[in-house]
């Protein structure tokens, strides 16, 4: 709806889903008394307004909840429920999973500063309710598993900046830079407390962490060069500071507080350009994708008593000095540095595409 002062966007929607199967309703006999789940559903209302303030410059407002079913593999985990302590501890999924619920609020200012130039500031704040989390539950002194259950509550917040310069006629260079600085905390209850406050009738504590896929600060970037139909080659930049991980004392295994250390920061250029010809009135167009252009090591995971990939102390114990030892003296025994050298712990090296796309 479009007034002469402000412009309003209103919308509704339904979500409805059942997981239909079955879940278990005991906590101390999670094999029977099973029950037949019940569908899950929510109204979300949504609204967008915008004040124009200027003929270039606008305030816009925007509030929303949403709805997100459980993954599968948490609904339907071992659904027979079958399973004997004596192979270990077992892990059960849940089908009667609420769904995750967000309710989020974002406030910003959009300007345009010249033809081909504009910025845009938001700030955003989110709430998070009916996060999952994996439940550890005592049978007995030697028995326990696992299921998945709703307890978590996470709230996200921060401010995004971009600026957009945009091709013209008379100009074929196009770029665009965004930074997002933002702070995702959740509350962290450990497993074995569920079990402990549920049987003494408390409520468990709640103390804040950093989530895993909190990232303080991101900086992304395009620069683009060419003619429409013709050619065009683009660089695209990423810059993010490092994911939250628990550190560890080795020396006394203990585990400090949970994501209260940093991975390193980690770094992305990719190259993408194309020519387009056209013969016998049919497009084709060659193209040179160039991703990780400059081949950069990102750890992606990091060993939890250095907080990097590249060395652990547990290379220098003794189990890992007495595995070196063999190593130098029976032929066909690795050392221990090589089991300490994970390829999956880094990013993907560079990878070049080279194609064509014919258009008729």
């Amino acid at each position: 709806m479009e007034f002469e002062s402000i412009i309003l966007n209103v919308g509704l929607r339904y979500d409805y889903f059942s997981a239909d199967a079955l879940y278990s309703a005991s906590t101390f006999a999670p094999t029977t008394q099973l029950t037949q789940s019940k569908g899950k559903n929510q109204w979300s209302p949504r609204i967008g307004v915008s004040f124009p303030i200027t003929d270039r410059g606008i305030i816009h407002f925007s509030y929303g909840h949403f709805f997100q079913m459980p993954p599968f593999s948490y609904l339907y985990t071992n659904p027979s429920f079958k399973h004997s302590f004596a192979s270990g501890d077992p892990t059960y999924g849940n089908a009667d999973l609420n769904p995750q619920r967000t309710v989020t609020y974002e406030l910003g200012l959009q300007q345009q500063m010249m033809e081909n130039l504009s910025f845009n500031v938001t700030g955003f704040y989110k709430d998070v309710r009916d996060l999952l989390a994996l439940q550890q539950i005592r049978v007995s002194g030697e028995e326990t598993y696992y299921k998945y259950v709703n307890k978590d509550y996470s709230n996200v917040k921060g401010i995004t900046f971009s600026l957009t310069k945009r091709r013209t006629a008379n100009d074929m260079l196009g770029a665009t830079l965004d930074y997002t600085f933002q702070i995702a905390e959740g509350n962290e209850t450990n497993v074995n407390a569920f079990f402990v406050d549920l049987s003494s009738g408390r409520q468990s504590e709640k103390v804040p962490v950093y989530l895993d896929w909190d990232q303080s600060h991101t900086v992304n970037a395009t620069v683009s060069l060419g003619q429409p139909n013709d050619w065009n080659v683009t660089l695209v930049g990423r810059l993010g500071t490092g994911l939250p991980y628990t550190p560890q004392i080795t020396s006394k295994t203990i585990y400090l507080r949970t994501n209260s250390n940093r991975k390193p920061s980690q770094t992305r250029v990719d190259l993408l350009a194309d020519k387009t010809f056209t013969i016998a009135g049919l497009r084709l167009t060659a193209f040179l994708k160039v991703y990780n252009l400059f081949d950069t090591l990102n750890e992606v995971y990091v060993y939890d008593d250095t907080g990097r990939a590249t060395y652990t102390l547990v290379a220098d114990q003794g189990t890992a000095q007495a595995t070196d030892k063999l190593a130098a003296t029976i032929p066909g025994v690795h050392p221990a540095s090589e089991w300490f050298v994970d390829p999956s712990y880094y990013s993907a090296p560079r990878e070049v595409r080279v194609g064509a796309t014919l258009e008729f």
